[in-house]
């Protein structure tokens, strides 16, 4: 079967600007390349300045990349208006900060339908339906919390309307950018466990971005790791956190809180490795 969306040899490059009018040229995506099939769950996993979330504004296109390919459906997005615009209809994004990925000034029904808006879905009854089921798919209920606004909730439900507003238009890929590193430790994995759920209901493929090995062992089918913007290692998540092969995957693997209270004191290996060798 066709993979859902295949990226293949993607690059970006920034140019900063410093004092004095010098600049400086930053490789933020290098020869990236991979596919997610479709009810799949993909980890793409580093370290903050890795090409992460440049990576997910490619596909989405909010940023151009300088060369490569993303294929929806095996069609070719890039450069395709048309195109463009159905795989943002189809690919709905999460962001990491639900405080700030959320209008304070508008209620939650007016968030949830947004997107029906913007892409002309549907009459009034439609929409108020589909505002609904997507609350409902969250675990909440459309009638405690359709007229609130995001103050009246907390950082956990915020985030769950969050996931509402994209699962109102039936979308066929979340891309997840770090949905749960910014709530309490105790609703993580609710969190989790309701997109594992709806990923499994609804067939969503996911990407679910993040640094944490923790929560990427929890969700995650098969991972890709990249180290300044390019992948490092990939393979089966269980294979790659079992056995790495990359010294910056040990890296990232030896960072990862043991929850054990015995082990606080154990010391932990320090692996010396200079990526510039």
């Amino acid at each position: 079967m066709e993979p859902i969306l295949q990226v293949t040899r993607i690059n970006k490059t920034f140019v900063k600007k410093k004092i004095l009018g010098k600049s400086n040229e930053v490789k933020a995506v290098n020869e990236v390349s991979f596919d997610l099939n479709t009810g799949e769950v993909l980890v793409i996993a580093g370290e903050s300045g890795s090409g992460k979330s440049t990576i997910a504004r490619i596909i989405l296109g909010s940023v151009k990349a300088d060369s490569g390919s993303i294929r929806y459906k095996g069609k070719e997005v890039m450069g395709d208006k048309n195109m463009l615009h159905t795989i943002r209809k189809k690919c709905q994004m999460i962001h990491q900060d639900p405080y700030d990925s959320i209008n304070p000034r508008m209620r939650v029904r007016d968030i949830v339908v947004e997107p029906l808006e913007i892409h002309r879905i549907g009459d009034a009854n439609l929409r108020n339906q589909r505002v609904a089921e997507a609350i409902r798919d969250t675990k909440m209920d459309p009638d405690d919390v359709m007229t609130k606004y995001p103050h009246m909730l907390s950082g956990g439900q915020r985030q769950r309307i969050v996931l509402a507003r994209a699962l109102s238009v039936n979308p066929e890929i979340i891309i997840a950018d770090e949905p749960v590193s910014m709530l309490d430790v105790s609703i993580r994995a609710e969190m989790l466990g309701l997109m594992q759920q709806l990923q499994q209901t609804r067939g969503i493929s996911f990407i679910y971005i993040t640094h944490d090995l923790a929560t990427a062992r929890y969700f995650g089918q098969r991972i890709i790791i990249l180290y300044r913007g390019a992948i490092v290692e990939a393979g089966p998540i269980d294979r790659v956190l079992h056995s790495p092969a990359h010294p910056y995957t040990k890296a990232l693997i030896s960072a990862i809180s043991d929850p054990d209270p015995a082990n606080r004191l154990r010391d932990r290996p320090v692996l010396e490795w200079n990526p510039d060798e």
